[in-house]
């Protein structure tokens, strides 16, 4: 059959009636709670947005952070609460999380893979391409992922209702930054070796301006992250791998240019929209792109939100409602749909 994308399931109608409201249980590694509000803020947006739309989600967290071993004793808490809840839909985020789904009961399981789950490493996407061959459906938020793991592309949404411009004075005086000179945010953990930031650093380091800096900012909540990208001048991304960065479309949603390496889908998010730069792998060429943003001249402002009404989050939930549906439709009918995906 021919390839699911974004815009193909968000558009389309099934042939069978839609199952109405339903009753889902996200199970992941990643969500935000006191201790790390930053974490899996974007698996948090999406049950967000489906509970908006009338379905119950709860959540099921496999708090990996704490001891590994909870990957081994959460497959008998995830089978409980299935055979007694009585789910229409299981949904995993990440390859490692769907392990405990395998043990669902009689439940419809999808899972999505978020990027290093199936490119870094050799386990984990061992792991996660085992777990994909179980279950009803995949979902991969980039054509990069798709080339190793097969699933319906539909990449990581925003909320294009928080994260919308803000004036860039009112925000760094809010923030307690310098009112003058050029900031390059970086709004990652610099502890996460994978995002690079000793590379990020470098970079400006070599622009030689004492005007710029590097401002870091993670563990925040989503509200409050769209008042660091607005006090910023420029957001930079030089991560080893990535699947579909939020941060790129949260940046670009606030009117913020973005200087990254071909890394993800990022060249695709930023398609279009003059004022963003795509960087070799080494501080020099990052340091160049950065130069040439900062220095940009132009009579019109920098655009990148108006290119994000692609990733709102609300069409990004109407293409997953349409995976939910098919799944639900194929347990019914006792079959399950092949999917050759395409990023368009």
């Amino acid at each position: 059959m021919g390839p699911r994308t974004l815009g193909a399931l968000a558009g389309s109608a099934i042939n069978a009636a839609a199952p109405g409201l339903l009753k889902v249980l996200f199970v992941t590694n990643m969500y935000p709670d006191d201790n790390d509000p930053g974490s899996g803020a974007f698996v948090r947006q999406q049950a967000e947005h489906l509970r908006k739309a009338g379905h119950q989600v709860d959540v099921f967290h496999v708090q990996n952070n704490r001891s590994r071993l909870n990957y081994l004793t959460s497959p008998f808490d995830l089978f409980w609460r299935t055979r007694t809840m009585s789910y229409d839909v299981v949904h995993a985020h990440y390859g490692l999380s769907g392990f405990p789904a395998l043990f669902r009961y009689k439940t419809p399981f999808v899972i999505t893979l978020h990027g290093s789950d199936a490119l870094m490493g050799h386990i984990q996407p061992l792991i996660s391409k085992a777990v994909c061959s179980f279950a009803d459906a995949v979902i991969v938020v980039s054509k990069g992922i798709s080339a190793r793991i097969a699933g319906d592309i539909i990449p990581c949404g925003i909320d294009l209702e928080v994260f919308k411009p803000i004036d860039r004075t009112a925000a760094r005086m809010r923030l307690g930054l310098p009112l003058r000179g050029k900031l390059v945010l970086f709004p990652f953990d610099p502890l996460r070796k994978i995002k690079r930031y000793e590379l990020a650093r470098a970079a400006v380091d070599t622009l030689s301006d004492p005007d710029a800096q590097i401002i870091t900012v993670c563990g925040k909540r989503n509200e409050d992250m769209p008042w660091y990208y607005s006090a910023a001048d420029v957001m930079v991304l030089c991560s080893q791998s990535e699947g579909s960065p939020t941060s790129v479309k949260e940046a670009l949603a606030c009117n913020i240019p973005v200087v990254s390496t071909d890394v993800g889908d990022v060249r695709e998010i930023i398609d279009g929209i003059d004022g963003c730069e795509i960087c070799g792998e080494d501080r020099v060429s990052l340091a160049q792109g950065l130069k040439r943003v900062l220095g940009r001249q132009s009579e019109k402002p920098f655009e990148g939100r108006s290119f994000m009404q692609r990733y709102d989050q609300s069409r990004v939930v109407a293409a997953i409602l349409k995976v939910y549906e098919r799944v639900i439709h194929d347990r019914l009918a006792g079959c399950r749909q092949q999917t050759q995906p395409e990023f368009p």
